[in-house]
């Protein structure tokens, strides 16, 4: 039966484990990647379990409630979800489900199921973004030329390069300015800037890819993702705001590089209920939301 062993930054085998199952994700969520998973870990206080060639993650939530993520392998997922509620009936456990993908609704029965508001993925395609095409990304468009003409007239060339081992340090140190400026106090921004400075250290170990923008031989941007099947992931995009455009800049310089080979599409990710997080990805035209919710079972 299902037995959960914490996910450990020591055990390599943790991580490979979770690079092979995430593979068969066929959700095209951003809570079912190598990112949202292993680096976010110890925030949701995952720990996972494979059995029968079929990756099984649960959490914990700040409320002490258990929250099970829809498997993923080669069990049947009605049959997995059986088994969890097995195990939840053996350790006394409300079978709950979190952050389940819309199209994953359809493997649960009698169930309470709640929209989760705040939380659904813009996703993208990723043609749009390569291209900017069209009378609908106008403006985008103009905010990128703009970037690009002052960064001509004002002898600050830009420049944009993938993240390599040779420039990784100034990606850290880079980040450690916008912390600087943009300081936050409150708890998801402590554990975002915790989490990517540990996705920066660990960068080339995760198969992460990333980009950074120069202006001038300075960093004034950045961005980590990853691609899973057709989809390309930005998990991180950060820039300095005193370069109007550095965020079309690096979002069209990034889809560029890597939503190549097979890529259809680009999750951009959550709002969190951001209202200005709301407008900017919506200001870029997503072709589909992932809308997510709350399945809970009777044992």
């Amino acid at each position: 039966m299902l037995q959960f062993k914490k996910i450990d930054e020591k055990d390599r085998n943790d991580l490979e484990n979770i690079k092979k199952y995430i593979k068969m994700q066929p959700f095209r969520s951003c809570d079912y990647t190598v990112f949202g998973i292993y680096l976010w870990a110890e925030f949701y206080d995952y720990a996972y379990c494979i059995y029968e060639d079929t990756f099984f993650l649960k959490g914990i939530t700040e409320n002490n409630l258990c929250d099970f993520a829809v498997p993923i392998g080669k069990l049947k997922t009605e049959t997995a979800i059986e088994y969890i509620k097995e195990y939840c009936r053996q350790n006394h456990i409300v079978p709950r489900f979190y952050f389940v993908p819309e199209r994953a609704l359809c493997h649960f029965e009698n169930a309470k199921i709640t929209p989760i508001e705040g939380w659904s993925d813009y996703v993208y395609a990723a043609e749009d973004l390569k291209t900017l095409k069209g009378h609908k990304f106008n403006k985008k468009r103009n905010r990128l030329n703009k970037f690009l003409r002052e960064c001509d007239t004002e002898c600050r060339a830009c420049r944009y390069e993938p993240i390599t081992k040779e420039n990784i340090e100034k990606a850290k140190e880079f980040f450690e300015v916008y912390l600087a400026e943009y300081k936050k106090d409150n708890a998801y921004f402590i554990a975002e800037s915790k989490i990517i400075r540990k996705a920066l250290d660990m960068f080339f170990d995760l198969d992460q890819t990333g980009g950074l923008l120069f202006a001038a031989n300075k960093v004034i941007a950045m961005t980590i993702g990853e691609t899973i099947g057709d989809t390309l992931y930005v998990h991180v995009e950060k820039a300095l705001r005193e370069y109007d455009g550095a965020y079309e800049a690096i979002n069209y310089f990034y889809a560029n590089e890597n939503a190549t080979n097979g890529i259809k599409y680009i999750n951009r990710e959550e709002d969190m209920g951001d209202e200005g997080l709301r407008n900017a990805k919506m200001s870029y035209n997503p072709v589909m939301m992932i809308n997510k919710y709350e399945v809970r079972l009777d044992t």
